[in-house]
């Protein structure tokens, strides 16, 4: 008997620390909100992120350019027992189907998420620089190749 109950100890004790690990992994917090920013020839882009739940976010990415505004991608943040999936939706792109990333790395208000698999980009990273500043970029992977970055402040 003392056997089963040290299993169970164990196996309780490593459920716990799986869960706080993806509780630390979880960008929900800082990301809620609206943050654009403003390109080289005058248009704006950003994205307005909402609370759905505590496990869910979603986002609307749109561009506005002169008065017209134009919705981009739709993403949503889930956060599962075991994972964090970052999963966009873009207009014109991929068929409109949704394309997942999941969160491979996390350190110091940095998430990247990765999909190998994924022509581009293959890797998306948020980096809150500051609590109204973020730095995004998307690239094909850690070697930063074909890199495009978004400096957003947060309304």
């Amino acid at each position: 008997m003392k056997y089963i109950l040290a299993i169970l100890l164990f196996c309780y004790s490593f459920m716990v620390k799986a869960q706080q690990s993806v509780d630390q992994n979880w960008p929900g917090k800082l990301i809620e909100g609206t943050w654009k920013m403003v390109t080289k020839n005058g248009s704006i882009i950003g994205e307005t992120w909402k609370k759905i739940n505590d496990n869910y976010y979603q986002s609307t990415g749109f561009m506005i350019k002169e008065k017209d505004t134009v919705v981009t991608e739709r993403v949503a943040l889930k956060r599962t027992s075991n994972a964090v999936f970052y999963t966009s939706t873009a207009e014109d792109q991929n068929n409109g189907q949704p394309v997942s990333f999941r969160l491979t790395s996390s350190n110091n208000n940095n998430f990247v998420f990765e999909n190998r698999e994924h022509d581009f980009p293959k890797r998306i990273v948020y980096d809150f620089t500051g609590d109204k500043t973020l730095h995004a970029y998307i690239d094909e992977g850690p070697e930063g190749k074909k890199r495009r970055h978004f400096y957003y402040n947060k309304e």
